[in-house]
């Protein structure tokens, strides 16, 4: 299977890694971290142990239309990036968004209209160490859905030793990792503290806030979500991965634009379309806002 991997930072590098142990995987990732992948291969440490010799470029320019592409650009690059794919997405070629946040499969669907689809999420969690060089922190679940061909996705990952299923509605699910997060990044990164830190006694009015809006701006999209089983996801999640540091954490370390506004700002926008209030969403995302290079 001919794979494309577009925007391999640290998750894309990973799932790409899998991949290229029995596939045709090029990523497409920065200079360095290229160079490096072309010079002497791709090397995963922690929870996995292994190095894999992947193509990898910094550009998709001139590259054979692939059977799939995984899509793993930060979620505000999502319509720049459709417009970078565009030349090698041929009629057959699937397109899998492995993103976090809200709006992706939408800005997608709209670019790409004849072509299938889907959403790949996950809880693996991944650190690029250096160039060429991943670190598998977390492992965790993979869903796959959104159209036909996710039982075809979700084999693929799962041959390559990434355990994948196929979800019946993946937007649900979407939605529900969306509030997670919110739940889970904005609070730990002001506090500048590891994901275990949302599990403190003193938190939980502000988790459960912030849980409650989430729920509500999903209802009014029309999908239904239960209050109490994504406050169990939140602790799954938090419990999980407690001694990781979240990506909009790592990213206000480094000076980078984090994903605030697909994930808080967006359950605030949904909430405010429908004319409800979202005053602790709206307030994450004011506060992480000020801390980066945010547009």
């Amino acid at each position: 299977m001919r794979v494309i991997v577009f925007g391999a930072g640290a998750v894309g590098s990973l799932f790409g890694a899998h991949l290229a142990k029995g596939n045709d995987v090029t990523l497409i990732c920065r200079r360095a971290h290229a160079e490096a992948i072309n010079r002497k291969g791709l090397a995963v440490t922690g929870m996995s142990d292994f190095t894999v010799r992947p193509r990898a470029s910094e550009t998709a320019a001139g590259l054979e239309p692939p059977d799939i592409i995984f899509l793993s650009v930060k979620a505000y690059d999502t319509a720049e990036a459709a417009g970078q794919i565009r030349g090698i997405m041929a009629k057959g070629t699937v397109l899998v968004s492995l993103q976090n946040g809200l709006g992706n499969l939408e800005i997608l669907r709209e670019a790409f209209p004849r072509n299938r689809v889907l959403a790949c999420i996950t809880s693996h969690a991944a650190i690029l160490r250096g160039p060429g060089v991943v670190e598998h922190t977390g492992r965790s679940y993979t869903a796959v859905g959104g159209s036909e061909g996710s039982g075809m996705v979700a084999e693929l990952l799962a041959r390559a030793g990434i355990e994948s299923r196929v979800s019946q509605d993946i937007g649900a699910e979407i939605w529900l990792k969306a509030i997670v997060n919110s739940a889970i990044n904005p609070v730990a990164s002001l506090l500048r503290e590891r994901n275990k830190v949302v599990l403190r006694k003193e938190l939980l009015p502000l988790i459960e806030a912030i849980v409650s809006e989430g729920v509500q701006a999903a209802k009014s999209r029309g999908v239904s979500l239960s209050r109490e089983a994504a406050m169990a996801s939140v602790v799954a999640v938090a419990t999980d991965t407690a001694e990781n540091r979240c990506s909009m954490l790592t990213d206000i370390e480094s000076g980078r634009r984090t994903e605030i506004m697909q994930i808080s700002g967006a359950i605030a926008r949904y909430g405010a379309e429908a004319g409800m209030r979202t005053p602790v969403n709206s307030l994450m995302t004011v506060l992480i806002s000020s801390l980066g290079p945010e547009a």
